[in-house]
């Protein structure tokens, strides 16, 4: 699952009537280097939100609410949630409304072959598994990006290397190893944002590696 965020204004938190509402994702190119392209969250909702099978969740952990309307615009996927009556919600709309918590983020993965990478090393994402959107205190997209890409990229890859030059494999070999050795000498979880930053710097430099030596492989 990966996760992208966006920062909400606190006029847009009811406490009276316990819901928030806001922008989960814009058109705009990211600081992942993403593109979600309008239209990308059309099915997701239309399949998800009857069922309610899209949830509104605490900190991308916790159940919190439902949603009570999602669309498409032209700024991008605008939602409203309803927060339940519990001690958990009852925080989350102070946090919400005093500033502290600020940002909303979804949680969604991609559907096979519904994304594409251009010259530029921009992916362009046509459509979203939307499973949740949450108020967060941090932009979780930045650990999830890491882990998810990683993932991928590893099987995507090895797939594609067989017959590789002694060196290459060599190379990619290497470039893989790293990677996993970072992801698992600390848990994003277990760490506050702060003492996270070193370890994402050093994965994206990593993988900005990784996507260099596949662009000289001519595979994405």
């Amino acid at each position: 699952m990966e996760y992208k965020s966006l920062e909400f204004k606190a006029e847009s938190v009811d406490i009276g009537a316990r819901t928030f509402e806001g922008y989960a994702s814009t058109w705009d190119l990211d600081q992942t280097n993403d593109i979600i392209h309008q239209g990308a969250f059309t099915k997701t909702i239309k399949e998800g939100m009857p069922a309610n099978k899209i949830k509104v969740l605490w900190q991308h952990n916790e159940p919190l609410g439902l949603p009570l309307e999602m669309h498409e615009d032209s700024t991008g996927l605008y939602v409203k949630g309803y927060v339940s009556k519990t001690s958990l919600g009852d925080d989350a709309l102070t946090l919400m409304s005093d500033k502290v918590v600020n940002r909303m983020s979804i949680g969604f993965s991609i559907p096979q072959n519904k994304s594409n990478y251009d010259d530029q090393g921009v992916r362009n994402i046509f459509e979203t598994k939307l499973y949740e959107f949450s108020p967060v205190t941090f932009p979780a997209n930045e650990n999830a990006f890491i882990k998810s890409i990683a993932t991928f990229n590893e099987q995507a890859i090895i797939a594609k290397t067989k017959g590789l030059h002694v060196t290459d494999s060599k190379e990619l070999s290497f470039l893989l190893d790293s990677l996993k050795a970072l992801m698992q000498s600390n848990e994003p979880q277990q760490s506050t944002h702060n003492e996270a930053k070193p370890l994402i710097e050093e994965c994206t430099t990593t993988l900005k590696s990784l996507g260099d030596f596949a662009k000289t492989l001519n595979f994405k």
